[in-house]
């Protein structure tokens, strides 16, 4: 099946009114998958709403193929939302309390199909994703969490997309219900062709299903690269942080590493104030993204981190 095109933000720079909140990222979204990793409030969310095209950029651009998605005329931006479509945290919240799982999965059917041909195209797809088609005539509140994600799924499928958004897709699910649609994703990315922007701060989640991973803080990338050397090899101390703070089964409880309740700095290196290595120069001088290793990291430090010296 053909991979879908190329999701690209270049040097994009967001805000809501005076205020940026997103400040210089560049990434790509392509068939092998892309993770954005980081805590709340480090504009991650921020991020995914101008990939869908719903927030637009103070600077910078949005391209899906060669496309310039901040240019697009009405027919095209249809199109384009078509293809780029969102998976949201909560099930519960992304479904219309009040309509039918059913009618919610085929309202992006309405127009294409007659009704016969809709109820089975949404049978389909309940069927493709895990659901019993059954289910069609019941509302949100009377599934699991497990099955109203999977709607949700399905509903983002009913117009044949070809880049999923997925911002916190298994967060609100207890961990077997998590694996269950995880296999889920993992198939249809197989089936359907589909490239994967997987919002997330579980570093397991971003493993299984992305190539290439970017950690954001305070709006900024501090590190990207190969998903599997941010998680064993991590050049930057956030990184390295988030991965340390993994609960591992039959190890000891992971420890906090530096002060994790201070706020970003306003000059120099945002992550300082919670680092353990920062020095004077961290407090000078914002760092710029560099390669090093494979990846793109800011921190003027990377290489310690690299070497292992934690303080």
């Amino acid at each position: 099946m053909n991979t879908a095109p190329t999701l690209t933000a270049e040097n994009l720079t967001l805000a809501y009114g005076p205020v940026p909140v997103v400040h210089d990222v560049s990434l790509a979204v392509d068939a092998g998958g892309a993770g954005l990793i980081g805590e709340s409030g480090s504009g991650k969310t921020t991020l995914a709403r101008a990939l869908l095209g719903l927030l637009r950029p103070r600077a910078g651009r949005i391209t899906y193929g060669t496309a310039d998605v901040t240019r697009l005329r009405r027919a095209e931006r249809a199109g384009f939302r078509a293809a780029v479509q969102p998976v949201f945290q909560d099930g519960g919240e992304a479904l219309n309390p009040r309509m039918r799982i059913g009618t919610s999965i085929a309202e992006g059917l309405t127009g294409r199909l007659r009704a016969a041909e809709r109820r089975a195209a949404v049978a389909e797809l309940m069927a493709g994703v895990g659901l019993d088609p059954a289910l069609a005539g019941r509302r949100p509140h009377e599934l699991s969490g497990g099955q109203r994600q999977r709607a949700v799924i399905a509903r983002a499928l009913a117009v044949r997309p070809r880049v999923l958004v997925l911002d916190e897709p298994t967060s609100a699910l207890d961990v077997t219900v998590q694996a269950r649609i995880l296999d889920l994703l993992e198939r249809l990315r197989g089936e359907h062709g589909l490239a994967y922007l997987l919002i997330t701060h579980n570093l397991a989640v971003v493993d299984r299903l992305c190539g290439t991973s970017h950690v954001m803080f305070a709006g900024r990338v501090v590190e990207s690269g190969p998903t599997g050397d941010l998680l064993t090899r991590p050049a930057h101390p956030y990184t390295l942080a988030l991965r340390d703070a993994v609960p591992r089964v039959g190890g000891p409880p992971p420890a906090a590493s530096g002060r994790t309740e201070a706020s970003p700095a306003p000059s120099g290196c945002p992550f300082r104030r919670r680092c353990p290595l920062a020095v004077s120069r961290c407090r000078e001088e914002a760092p710029r993204p560099r390669s090093l290793e494979g990846r793109r990291v800011a921190c003027h430090r990377a290489e310690e981190v690299l070497g292992g010296r934690r303080g």
